[in-house]
């Protein structure tokens, strides 16, 4: 029970990062040190597993994707959604330069701990460091121009976008979201229409939940698909992937930047 209660809490922080934009759930499951249980766990959502699930096979559904391991962390993730999206607003509005400054804190450390997973830095993975690093500033220098799109396919689109945050350390899912013009209306404005018990018979809600299932299943579909090619690469080229990784978390720092703008 102790072990569950702690991986729930973790779930919490990587769910907290994934609604933030510049963080990214991702860097936190790699700093809690789960991050590649994770990915082998989400290639596991295959056919075989859908097999155990038709014929009611539990204990072998538990052994296959580690249920006991990954139940508590998707439990916390979603309590997080739910309750710390109205937390993080009162934060920012009220403390947004302490709020920058702890995850910026959190983040400048995350570097070093994740460069320790390159084994050597030789030409090539620092070559790799660098490309790392100019994606994520080209991130950062991008101007989130584009308008709200509510069309359903987009929507998808952004759910399969959006959930690269919590696949790859460095790059915020949330922040994509903002470049593509949603984040408002997919975060901010649809968690709020759907924890809120007074819109339920509002006609309004159901164009949320309409939204909100769109974006999910955007979500399932790019971690089944990301998740097999991060599997790959961390399998045959580690420490190049994870010197990329190094460079992205590293450029994204400009991104959290505390004092980028005055309180």
């Amino acid at each position: 029970m102790r072990e569950f209660i702690a991986n729930m809490f973790k779930g919490i922080v990587i769910g907290a990062a994934n609604i933030i934009p510049g963080l990214s759930g991702s860097t936190l499951a790699l700093i809690l040190g789960l991050y590649e249980k994770i990915i082998i766990i989400l290639t596991k959502v295959d056919f075989q597993l859908f097999q155990l699930i038709k014929g009611l096979k539990f204990k072998a559904i538990q052994t296959h994707i580690s249920l006991n391991f990954i139940l508590p962390i998707m439990i916390g993730i979603i309590i997080s959604f739910i309750s710390l999206a109205h937390l993080l607003q009162y934060l920012f509005n009220h403390f947004e330069t302490y709020t920058w400054s702890y995850f910026f804190g959190i983040i400048l450390a995350s570097v070093f701990y994740v460069s320790k997973y390159t084994a050597r830095w030789r030409k090539i993975e620092i070559l790799y460091f660098i490309l790392g690093l100019i994606i994520s500033l080209t991130l950062f220098f991008l101007d989130p121009n584009m308008q709200e799109n509510r069309n359903l396919f987009f929507v998808f689109i952004c759910g399969v976008i959006g959930v690269t945050g919590m696949l790859i350390p460095g790059l915020s899912g949330s922040y994509l979201l903002v470049l593509l013009g949603n984040y408002k209306l997919l975060i901010s404005d649809t968690l709020h229409y759907l924890t809120q018990p007074a819109y339920y018979k509002n006609d309004e809600f159901y164009m949320y939940l309409n939204l909100f299932i769109t974006f999910l299943i955007g979500h399932v579909c790019g971690l089944l698909l990301f998740s097999r090619l991060i599997k790959w690469l961390i399998t045959n080229y580690k420490d190049q992937t994870f010197a990329i990784l190094t460079g992205f978390i590293t450029g994204s720092l400009l991104l959290i930047w505390p004092w980028k703008k005055s309180s």
